[in-house]
């Protein structure tokens, strides 16, 4: 296996949003600080006021937490959760649903990251510790999103009539769903014994939240991440201020002004604001809370704490209350949302953590990538025409005079219609150019056609898109869709070189990983 890297800005996972969030200062009222290494010295400085009776509400957590999941905790996880007592120890967390068999290969990636980060905060930073959290989102409730796998172009669906907090719901099934894929492939030796431990995994687990982590600690327990479920009563009885204030309101406003700052930087919200930003899992679902606590909520939170779940607006915050942390990884749209958070963070004088962008990459069969020059490697990631027309002069200059005389047409069709309507007064042509449009544009649809028929005739750029399509299709990010099962070797390298390529060195790379 090797890397090879390049710019992000040149691909298709860069936009405009990501070079406002890297290289401008649009954003700077709306975070506490700027997505690179040296800000982590300020976060240190800033978060040490965080309180020793967290700490040992967190650490004892944990400990009750893998010891419900039957995992030992020993070595360097051992180590990293009880430094986690100390006050020069910090987190460096990222999160994601808790998706069957682990799933799509981003998750992995947010793993890496998290991993690296750490490492090189510790060599920047000797006298502090660094330990790296993974975040279950157990109390998410898209089950449409975690419970089907995308494997070799094939769909496989997890049916359960369960509702509510995924990490409450039973895996019952997902036994049968593993057993499917053992007949349905012909895999390899290193694929049978992953899809073994999830049926063991999932068939002995209670809920979802502990098949997940018992499965992500197996393949990654030796790296020392913390695999957190923040669904605890200890944990959100430390959370019952916010908790109150929520239900009585008292974050809209902030979140609002915060939301609205964020708008006139020229983007959409990504969340919806709400007077209460809670879910109720009381019964066995997951409501939207929009009705007053009657009867105080002191009380209400004290009796009912467990089953108050924060939304994606107050999620963040919730981590941040909780864990002493001071990166957070995730993807464009996360730190998009993140954004809008800042109103939140300051009604209670906390800073928020550096937001880091999760690494991505593509991982292409080295004998794919023989089959092309090495220059067009990085051209994958043009469009299909595009492509097309910087590989072959032919095609290049065909569409470009397709295009020429296709403006021609327009114009002389609008000049046309200027002359005589100037030269006949009270007579418009506006209808019927109106009508000649359509059949015009069905001119250049056809036109477009024979042009990509012509372009898939071309022997040698038929096989670039043809590697295109299956690695380098922007409507199919192939991170965001293929499962971890099909990159087994992946979690053969946890401490590997692979590992090496994430991380705030890498931050604005896109990795292509030849296998």
């Amino acid at each position: 296996m090797e890397f090879v890297h390049i710019e992000r800005a040149t691909t298709f996972f860069h936009n405009s949003f990501l070079q406002d969030y890297y290289f401008s200062s649009k954003f700077d009222k709306l975070r506490t600080y700027k997505p690179k290494i040296e800000e982590i010295n300020k976060a240190i400085q800033e978060k040490q006021s965080f309180s020793q009776e967290q700490r040992r509400l967190l650490v004892s957590d944990l400990k009750r937490q893998y010891s419900e999941a039957d995992i030992s905790i020993d070595g360097r996880l051992l180590e990293n959760i009880d430094s986690l007592l100390l006050e020069n120890s910090f987190t460096i967390t990222t999160g994601q649903q808790i998706h069957i068999g682990l799933g799509p290969l981003y998750v992995l990636y947010k793993v890496f990251d998290a991993i690296t980060i750490a490492k090189e905060c510790k060599e920047r930073y000797p006298k502090n510790n660094f330990v790296p959290v993974f975040w279950m989102a157990t109390e998410d409730h898209d089950l449409e999103e975690i419970s089907e796998i995308n494997l070799f172009g094939k769909k496989l669906k997890w049916k359960t009539n369960q509702i509510g907090a995924v990490g409450r719901m039973s895996p019952s099934g997902l036994g049968s769903l593993f057993e499917n894929i053992e007949e349905s492939f012909n895999l390899s030796s290193d694929q049978q014994n992953f899809i073994s431990r999830c049926k063991d995994i999932y068939t002995s687990s209670q809920n979802l939240s502990i098949a997940f982590r018992r499965l992500l600690h197996e393949y990654f327990g030796d790296t020392g991440i913390v695999i957190l479920d923040a669904d605890s009563k200890v944990l959100k009885d430390s959370f019952s201020k916010v908790l109150r204030d929520e239900l009585n309101h008292k974050n809209v406003e902030s979140l609002e002004a915060s939301t609205q700052a964020f708008e006139k930087t020229g983007y959409d919200r990504q969340l919806v604001i709400r007077e209460c930003n809670l879910f109720d899992l009381s019964h066995g679902d997951r409501v939207k809370i929009t009705t007053t606590i009657e009867n105080g909520t002191q009380e209400f939170v004290k009796n009912h704490a467990l089953d108050l779940s924060p939304n994606a607006a107050l999620r963040p915050f919730y981590q941040e209350w909780i864990l002493p942390n001071l990166v957070y990884i995730g993807g464009a749209s996360e730190l998009k949302y993140w954004m809008q958070l800042k109103g939140i963070f300051d009604n209670y004088k906390m800073p928020m953590p550096l937001l880091h962008l999760r690494t991505s990459n593509i991982v292409v069969p080295l004998k794919q990538v023989k089959l092309i020059k090495s220059e067009n490697l990085f051209q994958l990631f043009l469009s299909k025409e595009s492509l097309a027309k910087k590989y072959s002069q032919e095609i290049s200059d065909l569409s470009s005079t397709i295009d020429t005389k296709y403006a021609e047409i327009g114009e002389a069709l609008n000049s046309y219609k200027l002359l005589v309507e100037s030269s006949f007064a009270s007579f418009s042509l506006e209808g019927k150019v109106n009508k000649i449009s359509p059949k015009l544009n069905e001119l250049r649809e056809l036109t477009n056609g024979q042009l990509e028929m012509k372009i898939e005739n071309q022997q040698e750029l038929n096989k670039l898109l043809k590697i295109k399509d299956k690695y380098f299709n922007h409507d199919n990010i192939q991170e965001r869709n293929e499962h971890v099962l099909a990159h087994i070797y992946l979690l053969k390298d946890t401490l590997g070189s692979i590992s090496s390529h994430f991380g705030f060195k890498y931050s604005q790379k896109i990795g292509l990983l030849l296998t």
